[in-house]
């Protein structure tokens, strides 16, 4: 082969290396995530479990949590925390989860308390992180209600109240709203032999934090938990039904619904 042609063959071979090189680096990006809430969040490390579950698909991802127990999202526009992170990193995608029971008050306290909280953490999002994909995190029932309301005391009654409220906010600021007490009623309906909940009929067990964060991976990268690598808690069966499960869930109308911006 003469210099020439040989020569050209290398830049060519270099040129498709570094196209390789770049496509490769580009697929790789690291997804910043975000979450924000009490202890429906960091009970268990669940931002954690959905970390492990991102990576073990086969995603570069780094997550965050800003989170103190029994905090409102009218507390949580009060932290100094929330507003160094929003204004300190860039964020690819922000979770923000309230509390249940803010979900079940009258409307006057829910405008008085609720929307103008919202409204500053919303306002900050939109100046700071302009390219991050925000989502509202829908909360579940207790195992048997809101004790303190008679026409919450069950679960059922309790849910919808608490996703009505999550869709007022989807259609309030145009963000979607991941499903999870959905979700989570759906498997304690399907399988009662399952217990998402620790003993205070409230908080979630280990299961149901898994649940959390799988449902949490379909909704934000829009694919199956099902062959996500096992962790250490659960057998291989409980795993496997809770990614096929939500994997089920995450293809219903009610799902992607939700999943709209707004109506």
């Amino acid at each position: 082969m003469h210099r020439r042609s040989l020569g050209r063959t290398n830049s060519f071979l270099f040129v498709l290396l570094l196209i390789v090189c770049f496509s490769c680096s580009e697929s790789k990006k690291t997804t910043h995530v975000l979450f924000v809430g009490n202890s429906y969040t960091y009970r268990n490390n669940m931002p954690k479990i959905f970390e492990e579950i991102a990576e073990s698909k086969g995603e570069e991802v780094s997550v965050s949590h800003i989170t103190r127990g029994k905090y409102t999202f009218y507390l949580q526009s009060k932290r100094k925390k929330l507003y160094r992170a929003l204004h300190n990193q860039d964020w690819d995608v922000i979770v923000l989860q309230g509390s249940s029971r803010d979900m079940l008050r009258d409307s006057a306290r829910f405008k008085k308390k609720t929307y103008p909280a919202l409204d500053k953490m919303m306002e900050m999002i939109q100046k700071n992180q302009k390219d991050a994909k925000v989502y509202f995190y829908m909360t579940w029932p207790y195992r048997k209600g809101d004790p303190k309301t008679k026409r919450f005391s069950d679960p059922d009654s309790m849910l919808s109240a608490v996703a009505a409220g999550y869709n007022n906010l989807r259609n309030r600021y145009k963000v979607p709203v991941i499903p999870v007490g959905k979700v989570w009623r759906n498997y304690a309906i399907a399988y009662p032999e399952a217990d998402l909940y620790m003993k205070d009929n409230s908080h979630p067990s280990y299961e149901g934090s898994y649940l959390v964060a799988c449902t949490m991976y379909s909704a934000i990268y829009g694919k199956s938990p099902v062959g996500a690598s096992s962790l250490t808690i659960l057998d291989q069966d409980e795993y496997a039904r809770i990614q096929k499960f939500i994997t089920k869930q995450y293809r219903t109308p009610e799902f992607q619904f939700y999943l709209k911006d707004s109506i």
